[in-house]
């Protein structure tokens, strides 16, 4: 396990890690620019960008690289699969910040490795929702609607995550 170098606030570095904000700031441009990075098609010259994925901000904020994304429909699973592979690839880059990038991100559950991570995200996200129904403050149709939308959250993360 590779020591985590993590700070949030300005001024709270220590003097080793002086440059921690510059370099979480530049964390962020890069994964920004790779994820609509530009790629060759095959057998041409022609560049294209990699994904529909739209960057709409990069910065570093309360020291994590924050990368603020919009995906298009029809293409969602693609770019979510690219999305992962980038975050993926910047952790595999600068271990010694996967803490803080994992904190910066919108999507973490696009990292999930195995059924048993996927099964603690399941958990989290339905247990408010069987809480509120069981002291009745949802009723059973608005119940059954959150937990299938969920499930349906679940099976989109497997297709991307390799899970499916």
């Amino acid at each position: 396990m590779t020591e985590q170098i993590y700070y949030n606030y300005w001024g709270t570095q220590s003097e080793e890690h002086n440059d921690y904000f510059y370099t979480i700031g530049t964390i962020a441009q890069w994964i920004g620019y790779a994820l609509i990075g530009p790629a060759h098609r095959p057998y041409t010259t022609d560049i294209v960008t990699r994904s529909n994925i739209s960057v709409l901000q990069t910065k570093e904020k309360f020291g994590t690289p924050r990368v603020y994304v919009s995906f298009k429909g029809d293409t969602h699973l693609e770019d979510a699969v690219h999305y992962r592979h980038v975050y993926k690839t910047a952790i595999n880059l600068f271990p010694q910040y996967e803490r803080a990038i994992r904190d910066g991100m919108d999507y973490s559950e696009y990292l999930i490795d195995t059924e048993e991570e996927l099964e603690k995200f399941f958990t989290s996200r339905t247990e408010w929702v069987q809480r509120a129904k069981l002291e009745g403050e949802i009723s059973n149709e608005d119940y059954l609607s959150r937990i299938s939308t969920v499930k349906e959250e679940i099976e989109f993360i497997k297709k991307v995550c390799g899970l499916a």
